[in-house]
């Protein structure tokens, strides 16, 4: 009598039967969702820093005026006037009189660089150096 042959109850026919239907719709991964269901362990007491504050504390403890402010703002934006200024002098020096305005490109770029426009004054170092190399490297070869 071989395995096939032997008939099987009524309960393991159904468990068989369950297991199969587990098995193709998916839900047999035998997953643990205990992270969902569980209680928190301990309360957090260290959440007093992350609660919003009033506004009345944040403005009491500013020492800053509003005529620093304006300063400051007023010397971003004049740095980064001269940022602008040496980029452009630096692209223009690809174009025209490539010695005078590289160098000037130069000059402006290193200015902008230590004012802490870091990346507007090293692309201006860089072009305005470029425009320079390129003209001493190439006038030779048009002479």
């Amino acid at each position: 009598m071989k395995k096939k042959d032997v008939p099987l109850d009524k309960a393991t026919k159904e468990r068989f039967q369950k297991e199969q239907l587990l098995a193709e719709s998916g839900l047999n991964h035998k997953e643990e969702y205990a992270a969902e269901i569980a209680a928190p362990s301990r309360k957090i007491s260290n959440a007093e820093q992350y609660k919003i504050r009033k506004p009345e504390r944040i403005e009491s403890r500013s020492d800053v005026s509003d005529e620093e402010v304006e300063n400051l703002v007023e010397a971003v934006t004049r740095n980064k006037a001269v940022g602008y200024v040496a980029l452009f002098v630096a692209l223009a020096s690809l174009f025209v009189w490539p010695v005078l305005l590289g160098i000037s490109g130069i000059v402006l770029g290193v200015i902008a660089f230590l004012m802490g426009n870091k990346g507007l004054g090293s692309w201006s170092i860089a072009l305005g150096f470029i425009a320079v190399a390129a003209y001493f490297l190439l006038v030779p070869y048009y002479a």
